[in-house]
């Protein structure tokens, strides 16, 4: 329960950081110049005081930020006892898996080529007799 409200805190953070920055005026004057339909920054947010204000704002909730991410990677951390990748099991049990042959392991491809030798047909016998001239 307390890790799903640290959460949302979270989040909460990252959004008005978000907006902090965003406000900010920048080269082009950011998002706080347009607020307002139109008016300016400083009749919007006071001028001198929006910038202060905003760069106070973004440099706490950035500090928040920060120190909510560690809370939540130290406080929440579960204890790991068992190995968590496949390699990790692999060398803890001291056993490589089994690899198949491959299909063509009578070479490779820039050995000799495998030829057979096959018998001729008995169809190509009598064929080869009549070209000879008779007998083998």
């Amino acid at each position: 329960m307390i890790e799903i409200l640290f959460t949302i805190v979270h989040i909460l953070i990252c959004l008005l950081l978000v907006l902090t920055v965003l406000l900010q005026a920048g080269k082009g004057g950011g998002l706080a110049g347009s607020i307002g339909g139109g008016m300016s920054s400083s009749s919007v947010l006071g001028g001198r005081t929006a910038s202060t204000f905003l760069t106070k704002a973004t440099a706490i909730l950035a500090t928040a930020f920060l120190v909510s991410c560690l809370v939540q990677s130290v406080a929440f951390q579960t204890a790991v006892t068992s190995p968590t990748t496949a390699t990790q099991r692999v060398m803890e049990e001291g056993s490589l898996p089994v690899i198949p042959e491959p299909l063509g392991a009578a070479g490779s491809l820039l050995d000799e080529p495998v030829t057979e030798e096959v018998p001729p047909s008995a169809e190509a016998v009598p064929a080869a007799a009549e070209e000879t001239g008779g007998t083998q």
